[in-house]
């Protein structure tokens, strides 16, 4: 998809797990700042934007060590993610709310392969990392449930999904 293209719409109401599949993934890689919610220590939550990027069914991010954010996630990994809005002015208004588990990544070879697609990103792709400490962790978000807002027609359209496997996903009844 090209940055001047809009993307074909997907009638959620009446969507596949498929179709419902193809548009999370859509709108996950129009997008690379995620709003990340986490539990503080004292029950209020902390809510920060944060780059990311996608690789099959986990968002991959960077935070500092010595970050509120950091203490926050590793006492608690239950996180809340928000993407979304317009990508331009023909584009509908659509987004995803997800609950996550957050992990740190730790082995070498991966962190290796995730710094490649990063810095291999085109320069609109507007990925740049910037922890507020040189000693930072790699962490991975694999969403369980999403919610998939679309405002593409009034007064909007949502639809509950659990994620299975490598966005495989199935609807949650109501």
């Amino acid at each position: 998809m090209t940055a001047k293209s809009v993307p074909a719409p997907v009638e959620i109401d009446g969507a596949d797990e498929h179709e419902i599949q193809r548009l999370i993934i859509e709108i996950l890689d129009e997008n690379r700042l995620m709003s990340l919610a986490v539990n503080r220590p004292d029950g209020w939550p902390q809510v920060t934007l944060v780059n990311y990027l996608r690789r099959g069914r986990a968002l991959y991010f960077v935070v500092a060590r010595d970050s509120q954010k950091f203490a926050n996630i590793s006492r608690d990994p239950r996180v809340s993610i928000a993407i979304g809005g317009g990508t331009g002015p023909a584009a509908p208004v659509r987004g995803l709310s997800m609950a996550a588990r957050v992990s740190e990544i730790l082995e070498p070879d991966l962190i290796l392969e995730l710094n490649k697609l990063i810095w291999g990103q085109p320069a609109q792709a507007a990925f740049t990392p910037h922890p507020s400490s040189a000693n930072v962790a790699v962490l991975e978000a694999r969403p369980q449930i999403v919610s998939v807002i679309d405002y593409a027609t009034p007064p909007g359209r949502r639809v509950l999904v659990r994620v299975i496997e490598d966005w495989r996903v199935e609807r949650v009844p109501a």
